[in-house]
This record gives structure tokens, sequence and C-alpha cells, in this order.
């Protein structure tokens, strides 16, 4: 229904984010959604610091909320966490919920809702200062609680802060870090070996200290001594 590039990110609907924020918005359904629309109201409420205990029997035990900037709350006690920051940060603000359509992409039970914090919007057109969030609620198909809970704001998909993910690249090991690979170890024995081989001495070449001088006297006296015979084998033959 609503094509998009693959170099677009999708938001969590499956969908990019002009395209999400054009959905149509519906009515409720039956008496479940009504209840979860309710929960989510008190949730995100900026009168309230706590959720009450009726909210929570809606979501799972397990539940995992993601947050739009990538940070993950576990369990009921993420989701007091949740309403604890969001009244600190919203207190006196307006707050808008908008049901929108499902898109086939998403599971059965699956909520769709679009979150406007201090301001208006009419289409994609935001009211200045406002703060508009796309909210997507997953269910468990046996029990229908909350299993899955995102929050994306400006519709688009959640990403890690950017301390979190120069830290988490900085920090990356590998087990094979320290490893070498067959070529690297053969040229470094090959070195080794070239390093440590006895190397030939010039026979002519300059010498220097005691044993050059020692080779010198020696070439000397083997000179003197060949001369000597010399001579002596030209006068026998006269």
């Amino acid at each position: 229904m609503f094509p998009s590039s693959s170099k677009v990110k999708l938001n969590a609907a499956g969908m990019s984010p002009e395209s999400s924020m054009l959905l149509p918005e519906r009515e409720v359904a039956n008496e479940e959604e009504r209840v979860l629309l309710a929960c989510l109201v008190e949730i995100y409420s900026p009168t309230s610091s706590t959720p009450s205990e009726q909210t929570l029997r809606c979501f799972a035990p397990d539940v995992l909320y993601s947050s739009p900037r990538g940070e993950v709350l576990v369990g009921h006690s993420g989701l007091n966490k949740l309403q604890s920051s969001f009244h600190g940060s919203a207190a006196g603000r307006s707050i808008t919920h908008r049901l929108l359509s499902t898109p086939e992409t998403l599971p059965a039970g699956s909520l769709l809702v679009d979150q406007i914090v201090g301001g208006h919007a009419e289409g994609e057109v935001l009211a200045v200062g406002a703060v508009r969030s796309l909210i997507v609620l997953k269910r468990r198909a046996g029990d229908g609680l909350v299993c899955s809970m995102s929050e994306e704001e400006g519709h688009r998909r959640a990403t890690a802060p950017l301390a979190v993910r120069a830290a988490s690249a900085s920090n990356f090991h590998s087990p094979t870090d320290n490893m070498l690979s067959p070529c690297t170890s053969k040229l470094n024995l090959a070195k080794k070996k070239h390093h440590t081989k006895a190397k030939p001495i010039s026979l002519f070449g300059p010498q220097n200290g005691a044993a050059g001088a020692a080779a010198a006297a020696g070439g000397r006296m083997q000179v003197r001594s060949l001369g000597g015979a010399g001579e002596r084998m030209s006068s026998m033959e006269m």
C-alpha cells in the first residue's frame, strides 16, 4: 500500500516515517483495545509517576520496551522507570493519542498509536515545539498481554546513542585478533633464519681489529715463503 525504497530505514510498523504518519486514524474495535489504549494513556500521563496495578496487568512480566534512543527496559520495573522519566520531562504539556490503522505487515492484535506531546499535527505538519512519536504495541497470541512496546520519535527507527555506539566499536575484541595467519608465521620464520644464519667472511676485504691484523700478517708470511721457494728453484735449474 505504501511502497518504500530499500535504502529507507523502516520503523517498527515496517513502514517509512512518511508513510506511517499518513496512516488514517481509526476507532477502537473492542473492549480489549479500549483498555490497552487507556493503559497507554496512563503510562504517558504527565500527572502520574507510577502505573497502577490494573495497568501493569495488561503487560507481560517480561515485556520489552525500546526507547527512541535505543535503550531497552525489561519488565514492569522498566515501565515504572518509563513513566517516572516521562512524568518529569512532559510535565505541563498536552498529550494526544491517535489510534492508527494497523498495516498487514504486523501480527494480529498489534496496536499503532500516534503520540503527540505539546501540540497537534495535521498530516505531516507538526506544531512548533511538539514531539510526534510512533508507539507500537505487540501482544502475545495466547493471553493477549503486551509483550513488546516500542517508541520511535518522528516515526523513525530508534538508534543507540552516539556515545554508546562509539564505545561498543572501540571495545570490540575478537579472539582471533592475536592469531597469526599461516603466511605471516612462515614469513616471520624465514626472516629469523636469515638473521641467524652464519655470514661468510670476506678474504680480500678490509679487516678490522686484531683478527684483521693477524690475517694480514699471515698473508705476508705466506707470500715470503712462496718467494723464497721460487728463488731456490731458479738456482737449481741454473
